[in-house]
């Protein structure tokens, strides 16, 4: 009835080594790692900068200053979200894109608090891009050392892994098992619970009493019980037996819930539900979002009315046609509305067949191919995003034709306008853009999109909005 197993080689609770340190000390020591490299990376910088430059050192006390300040607010936003635990670390939560991201918006903190504080004539701004220059190879290398020092800690029996207990019937405990070893470093079956078929009350009562006294004995953290005996007087039994012990109770998700990782409890008054998902953005996210896009689409259509007005001459004097090209789009939550672009064809298809634009294409137009290469003829565009119909950056818009034909051939294509669709997009970023002549194309569209909407942040958009600048792949396939 009752057993302690190995995981994946592990030795058996109780033969870790003495040495072993929690997994609080660990997320501890790896804080402190960070925001030490990167003061190091600050002052090592600043002495090279300052030697290459004026010939002296500078003022190493205002390296390790401001350096300080990255490292914790880079550190912070991390250790805030319980990113350093062991956990999130092993299940990949800080990928290098997200270090990358919030490296840069790291400095754009910086920059507020030095301006704030009108201090920034104090530092030199040459420093401090070769700060953030060499901070970006560094704050990828470090996520990559905490994660392997981890796995290899771990291996060693340095890192404690979390004593697990499975409660359940034969069947349910193996698959468990197979699903709990396929990734989860951070913990390891130290024992399991068989509950007897067709227990009565008396046995059941007896089962728990044996399982929850097996669980103190043994020192277990975490008590994981099968989704097949989730009958609510069963579980009001097995959660009144383990609660007398400093542990964690889960309840094993099978079925639908194995399809969403940040499934959670929610209420709604002294209603109780599981949230399955929740809204793209948050009312204050979408408010900050729409406001960065109503600010910064006006000032562009006001600095750049000169070339928008010689781009409108150009295409007037080029081709035969109207200057602007408008085309029926879907928006956010499927909503149409009128695009706006440069003409850059010889035809304005706007129907149920709308044949996409392919290489060495015939209809573009000789001005239109060079608006088209470097993205020109979008820019008309934020007359769209400063009347809420698009952002500044989200899933590119299709035609209504191409979203009626991709949604019946592709999952989850809809869901890609759950946010506003944008003038750029993480999909356009990667060089995923232009024609889709197989499903598959969109399909990496999509997924690049999706990804988007589950990572938003304001710093992820400046992020696509400085690849859409200065990246050779977002101007990959634009013809």
């Amino acid at each position: 009835m009752f057993g302690s197993v190995g995981h994946d080689g592990a030795p058996k609770a109780g033969r870790a080594s003495k040495f072993a340190v929690s997994s609080t000390a660990f997320a501890a020591t790896a804080f402190v790692f960070e925001l030490s490299s990167i003061i190091a990376i600050a002052v090592v910088t600043g002495i090279a900068y300052h030697a290459i430059f004026y010939s002296e050192p500078g003022v190493v006390e205002q390296y390790v200053r401001i350096g300080g300040m990255a490292g914790l607010v880079y550190a912070l936003t991390f250790l805030v979200r319980d990113e350093y635990s062991v956990v999130r670390l092993l299940e990949g939560h800080r990928d290098n894109m997200r270090a990358v991201v919030v490296w840069s918006a790291t400095f754009v903190v910086l920059a507020a608090i030095g301006f704030l504080t009108k201090s920034t004539a104090i530092f030199s701004r040459g420093w401090l891009l070769s700060f953030y220059t060499a901070g970006l190879p560094l704050v990828i290398a470090l996520n990559a050392a905490v994660q392997h020092s981890l796995m290899a800690l771990i291996h060693r029996n340095i890192v404690r892994r979390r004593r697990l207990m499975i409660v359940g019937c034969e069947d349910e405990i193996a698959r468990l098992t197979r699903e709990i070893s396929d990734g989860a470093a951070s913990v390891y079956v130290a024992a399991r619970a068989v509950i007897p078929a067709n227990a009565d009350g008396a046995e059941t009562a007896e089962f728990l009493h044996n399982a929850a006294a097996n669980a103190r004995a043994l020192g277990i953290e975490d008590v994981v019980i099968s989704s097949s005996l989730s009958r609510t007087e069963f579980l009001d039994q097995a959660i009144a037996a383990f609660q007398l012990l400093p542990v964690a109770i889960h309840v094993g998700a099978s079925g639908l819930l194995v399809r969403f990782k940040d499934a959670e409890v929610a209420r709604f008054g002294r209603a109780t539900t599981l949230s399955l998902t929740r809204h793209p953005l948050g009312p204050f996210e979408a408010l900050f979002k729409r406001a960065i896009d109503v600010v910064t689409s006006g000032l562009a259509l006001v600095l750049l009315s000169p070339l928008l007005a010689i781009l409108a001459a150009l295409v007037k004097l080029d081709s035969p046609g109207p200057v602007f090209f408008r085309q029926r789009r879907r928006g956010y939550n499927l909503v149409e509305f009128d695009i706006w672009k440069f003409r850059t064809m010889s035809t304005l298809d706007n129907g149920d067949v709308i044949q996409q634009a392919t290489e060495n294409d015939a209809r573009v137009t000789r001005f239109g191919a060079l608006l088209r290469k470097y993205s020109l003829d979008e820019l008309p565009q934020l007359i769209n995003v400063f009347f809420g119909e698009m952002s500044l950056v989200g899933p590119r818009p299709h035609a209504v034709a191409h979203d009626e034909f991709f949604e019946k051939r592709i999952a989850m294509y809809p869901r890609r306008l759950n946010m506003k669709p944008g003038i750029t997009g993480w999909a356009q970023v990667n060089g995923f853009r232009g024609a889709t002549e197989v499903d598959e194309k969109m399909q990496r569209r999509v997924e690049h999109d999706l990804y988007y909407i589950d990572n938003w942040s304001v710093a992820f958009d400046a992020y696509i909005v400085l690849l859409t600048i200065f990246s050779r792949k977002a101007s990959q396939n634009a013809y």
